[in-house]
């Protein structure tokens, strides 16, 4: 599953048209197994790595080249992607004497050449052989270039973002089913992750607060026997069967919640909508922090962590909702908005979100499930 060959022909020709105006003869695209760098190769082959990592070369002309590190990848690459030249090139050495080896014989090796990663993720070892393999050439880190290109999601990317967003709220779905004082997290996070197993779930990224009062600094979930009268922060990030990332954040309270958490969420929740209505072509991301942040202080609490990040292909999408980030909003951008409201005192805190899409009126929201203060 994945991108169709229309649309990856479409990115393709994206690239090249972005290489010939920033003067590149080739391209390296980089990525490996972490969560926020594994999408780039990906989002232009189809083919999802499982160990280790791995490059693609994009001549300005000519069929692109994927190698990866092992022949078992290059077994499955072959089934999975639209690439035809696919080879495997072992360990690091080998994965860059292939990368070398193809832009030789491309008679590039003492060109411009763009690479993908190069400052974010790309290891210093890997630049040094490339730079001894080809002395002659010329690199420019190309981040932003791919980056411009997928930050922008056609109405096929939306559907797969919304093929996701659907398994988060099931998931939140079945959370309300079998979460009660008296039963261990760990037994919750069984029955969540096996309903995101057998809905094809690539990789799962839950993260939890708990207890009567929290600053929620949310954390991976552990051993913690639920009490009656607890608060719970429960967020779910996850990519789906097309490698496509979405996130809610819900809040949950085994009984009656404390009245300072009343208030907290409420504010969090206007903070929510109206970062939401800000989701609109033209303004700026720091316009949507702005929004966010004023509504918090407003009601005399604090921001903690902060608000928010792109989705994607990869966990963020390299783009985050910070306040110097002037970045404009586009038509087709998909954002998770997950405001961080914490008491003036910093000992109290909330954390509540959902995933939503750049549209000219106010921000798509692509869940089902309401955010809310459930009390259950």
């Amino acid at each position: 599953m994945g991108a169709s060959k229309k649309e990856i022909d479409r990115r393709i020709h994206a690239i090249r048209e972005a290489m010939k105006k920033d003067a590149l003869e080739a391209m390296i695209v980089f990525s490996n197994v972490e969560l926020t760098h594994k999408g780039a190769v990906r989002y232009l082959t189809n083919y999802r790595l499982t160990t280790r990592k791995q490059y693609l070369v994009v001549p300005l002309s000519g069929a692109p080249v994927l190698i990866v590190p092992t022949i078992g990848q290059q077994y499955w690459a072959r089934n999975a992607s639209w690439i035809d030249d696919i080879r495997w090139g072992g360990e690091t050495e080998g994965l860059v004497r292939e990368v070398a080896g193809i832009l030789k014989s491309a008679g590039v090796d003492r060109g411009t050449i763009g690479v993908v990663n190069l400052m974010k993720s790309l290891p210093h070892y890997d630049y040094e052989l490339l730079t001894k393999e080809l002395p002659a050439a010329v690199f420019r880190d190309s981040t932003d270039l791919l980056d411009a290109i997928r930050i922008v999601k056609c109405p096929e990317e939306i559907e797969m973002v919304q093929e996701t967003a659907n398994i988060a709220d099931t998931c939140y779905e079945r959370l309300l089913e079998i979460i009660r004082p008296g039963v261990d997290e760990l037994e919750v996070m069984a029955e969540i992750n096996k309903l995101l197993t057998l809905k094809g779930v690539e990789d799962i990224l839950i993260l939890t607060a708990k207890g009567r009062s929290f600053p929620c600094f949310i954390a991976q979930p552990g051993p913690y026997i639920f009490r009656k009268g607890d608060h719970y922060v429960f967020s779910v990030e996850i990519s789906g069967p097309t490698g496509y990332w979405t996130q809610i954040v819900r809040v949950l309270c085994l009984g009656s919640p404390a009245t300072s958490y009343e208030h907290i969420f409420a504010v969090g929740k206007k903070a929510l909508d109206r970062g939401a209505a800000t989701l609109v072509p033209g303004k700026r991301v720091s316009d949507v922090v702005r929004m966010i942040t004023e509504e918090i202080n407003r009601e005399g609490l604090k921001t903690g962590i902060w608000c928010g990040h792109g989705m994607g292909m990869d966990l963020g999408d390299n783009l985050g909702l910070f306040e110097d980030n002037r970045l404009e909003l586009r038509e087709g951008m998909v954002i998770t908005i997950h405001p961080h409201v914490m008491s003036a005192d910093g000992k109290e805190g909330l954390l509540l979100g959902d995933t939503y899409v750049v549209r000219q009126e106010r921000g798509q929201n692509l869940s089902r499930t309401t955010c809310e203060l459930k009390c259950l």
